[in-house]
Parts: C-alpha cells; structure tokens; sequence
C-alpha cells in the first residue's frame, strides 16, 4: 500500500458526499468520500493510501484526462513477473509502486530513471489516518 503524508486544504461537502483536497508538497491530491471523519478538518495533517493497483502510469503524457490526481515521478526500481509487474517511482522522496501488466510494461518500454506520471482517480484515494495536532 503506497502512504502519503499530506495536508487537507479543503473540503466540500453536498449531504453525504464530500470532496476533500490535500496538499502533498507542491502537489494537489482530491479524495471523494461518502462518510468522512469528522477529525479530518482543514489544515489537519493526515496519512493517504492508495493501491498499488489503482495507479496507472503515462509516459510523455499531455493533455487533459479525468483522473483527478496526477503526480510527476522518476521510476527507481522495476520488479518484472510473467504476469504482473511493480514499478517503484521516486514521488518528491516518496516511493510510490504501481502494479500493471508485464504487457504493458513491455508496450510503454519503461526504464530505470525515466520521468513518469502517476495517475490515479480520487475514489482511490483514502485516508488512513488523522494525526493529532
């Protein structure tokens, strides 16, 4: 499970729905989230996962897409299997991993040091834990 220590930086709340935006160094992260705890307050300081399996990577991306959050890092490490393999980026001294197909790996011609975008939609995004102030 990839960890991210952020900062909320907003919420917005339509009856059980809440859209909350953190900050992740230079970086905005956006969550939705039907219950939200009631700790998670603006300025709060909170632990994000995500799944492996939730990222998707880019290579030379441009352009729009609607994933909500897409993050800038330089792959580190490349665990290939027969099926499945994990591609661990540096995200602002953060190792993030993605798992995606070993086909797709192949396809995309991933390799060490290379710049790649992490992308990742915001019902992905979950927060693990509120730290106390």
């Amino acid at each position: 499970m990839n960890k991210i220590e952020a900062k909320v930086s907003k919420i917005e709340s339509v009856e059980n729905l809440n859209l909350v935006n953190f900050l992740f160094n230079e970086n905005t992260l956006t969550m939705i989230s039907l219950e939200l705890n009631k700790r998670v307050k603006k300025n709060k300081k909170v632990l994000l996962n995500i799944k492996p399996t939730n990222i998707s990577l880019a290579k030379n991306f441009e352009g729009l897409i609607s994933s909500s959050n897409k993050l800038t890092g330089k792959i580190v490490s490349i665990e290939r299997g027969k099926l499945l393999s994990g591609v661990i980026c540096d995200v602002n001294k953060v190792l993030m991993e993605a798992i995606v197909t070993t086909k797709s790996l192949d396809q995309m011609n991933l390799s060490l040091r290379e710049n790649i975008v992490l992308l990742f939609k915001a019902s992905d995004l979950a927060i693990e834990e509120v730290y106390d102030d």
